[in-house]
């Protein structure tokens, strides 16, 4: 029986050696994709991206480009109504101001979110890469302390095994393979 408990403890080993080997490549193959792309998120987030930014310019422009028209066309029309075209141009003008104001308020806006999105995209890559590297060491200190309960199991087996005989050799007065072992 003791025999058949250590086979047993080897065969773990051995599943548990295989398993540790399968996961660490899955591991490795995980952590050789992200590591860079998060390494380059922590060095150099992109935040929108010209492609976002650029979208994000041309809405505003257009809005407040439309506003400007619309005003202006308004005043024109009131202008030749009225036959006053001097009454008009002022408001006109601090249309046009205003547009110009929001359109720099909308950019500084834009690049402000923008510089959010690069701190808030550097904060997630660094927390990811410190998740990363504690899922290392706790996966390496895990298969470490399954591979030392395995040998222990083994051990143990053995042990039992060499007891089992030793207690039987001296109990029939022979001496068995435990006293040529020198127990």
């Amino acid at each position: 029986m003791g025999r058949d408990v250590a086979q047993l403890a080897k065969n773990s080993a051995n599943t548990q050696a295989g398993n540790e080997s399968t996961a660490s490549q899955r591991g490795t193959s995980v952590y050789n994709s992200l590591f860079p792309q998060l390494t380059s998120d922590a060095t150099n987030p992109q935040g929108y991206g010209p492609l976002g930014l650029n979208a994000m310019n041309t809405a505003s422009q257009q809005s407040v480009g439309g506003s400007q028209a619309a005003a202006e066309g308004a005043g024109n029309l009131a202008a030749a109504r009225t036959r006053n075209a001097g009454a008009f141009a002022p408001a006109i003008s601090e249309a046009n101001r205003a547009g110009g104001r929001q359109l720099s308020q909308n950019a500084v806006g834009i690049q402000a979110a923008n510089e959010n999105e690069r701190q808030s995209q550097r904060s997630r890559a660094l927390a990811a890469l410190q998740g990363l590297y504690g899922t290392n060491e706790n996966t390496a200190l895990g298969f470490g302390n399954a591979e030392t309960g395995a040998l222990n199991a083994a051990t143990n087996a053995q042990n039992q095994t060499l007891g089992n005989t030793k207690f039987w050799a001296n109990a029939l007065g022979t001496p068995g393979p435990a006293a040529a072992l020198g127990i």
